[in-house]
């Protein structure tokens, strides 16, 4: 008798690895890039420039141990400022472009990548892990998963009279080449949004009437009290509330301390060594793993959201 399969309209039909693995070991803090992790797994590449969704995250660790998870701060600044930098990006290839007069040289592979921070930069990315019986198997690794590179133009007038070549991270400020100088390893998107953008004012409205309203007649004219009520009301509307209800001169992301926190988790024998948080939104797809102990390996497990992204759900910034 033959075997009945399932019936057609059940079949799944993107088969994609939505649950990823990756493994560190010890206290040191460490990056996780989704994209990256997806395009090893699947065989197929991923865009970095998209809002990934993770519905829950799950840690093994063999003793007492803790680890935050930290993700890029979900506001319209950030979005604005990766914008800006891909924008700025895609303008210095066309022109390369243009000057060649054939596009048949751009990459099949060719995307905006950024580094979560300078930390990032310098430390890695981890990549995915699949296991065997009670042991680790091997990482996998991609044969190119190259961070986006800008080439200045900017004449600084050095001696090698070559370009300036530097990679951008999303939090932090930029850093010098070689720790000194005009020439730079890598820029802060957030803060070089930052610094470029148009202020509110710092009193809006601006106003004189503090240093007038107890001399000028018509603000006088309804002044009946003695205890100089009228005045003080006034001085209250020009002195209060007339500036933004945050730092105007620095948007969240100039700094580095500015990951959001989505997840502790913490194995403990009561949990099995176990530990398992909800999901959170992923801008751009990385994931800052930060051990607050010294431990032996731990493993972050990653269950993402299904969707129509190569089998993944995913939203354009």
């Amino acid at each position: 008798m033959a075997v009945k399969l399932p019936a057609k309209k059940y079949k799944k039909r993107n088969p994609t690895q939505l649950r990823l693995s990756f493994v560190g070991e010890g206290g040191t803090t460490q990056f996780i890039d989704i994209a990256m992790a997806l395009s090893i797994m699947n065989q197929r590449a991923y865009s970095q420039g998209v809002y990934y969704y993770v519905n829950s995250v799950e840690m093994y660790n063999n003793e007492n141990s803790y680890i935050d998870l930290h993700v890029l701060p979900d506001t319209w600044v950030t979005r604005a400022a990766w914008q800006r930098g891909k924008r700025l990006f895609d303008r210095m290839n066309n022109q390369a472009l243009a000057a060649v007069g054939n596009r048949s040289i751009i990459p099949k592979y060719h995307d905006f990548k950024v580094y979560m921070s300078d930390r990032h930069r310098t430390t890695g990315t981890l990549t995915p892990r699949m296991f065997d019986i009670n042991s680790l198997a091997g990482g996998y690794s991609p044969d190119e998963w190259k961070y986006s590179e800008f080439a200045s133009a900017d004449d600084d007038g050095d001696a090698t009279q070559e370009s300036d070549n530097f990679y951008v991270h999303m939090l932090g400020p930029k850093t010098p080449l070689g720790g000194t100088g005009d020439n730079w390893d890598s820029i802060g998107l957030i803060e070089s949004w930052n610094f470029t953008r148009a202020r509110p004012q710092a009193e809006e409205p601006n106003t004189t009437l503090t240093s007038t309203l107890a001399s000028d007649p018509l603000s006088n004219v309804f002044d009946f009290s003695s205890e100089e009520q009228m005045n003080d009301i006034l001085t209250g509307l020009a002195d209060d509330n007339d500036q933004p209800p945050y730092d105007h001169d620095n948007a969240v992301g100039t700094s580095v301390i500015s990951m959001s926190q989505v997840a502790r988790l913490a194995t403990t024998p009561s949990t099995g060594r176990v530990a398992k948080s909800s999901g959170f939104c992923v801008p751009f797809g990385l994931i800052c793993v930060d051990p607050q102990s010294t431990n032996t390996d731990w493993r972050i497990v990653l269950n993402l959201a299904q969707g129509t992204y190569g089998g993944v759900y995913a939203e354009n910034p």
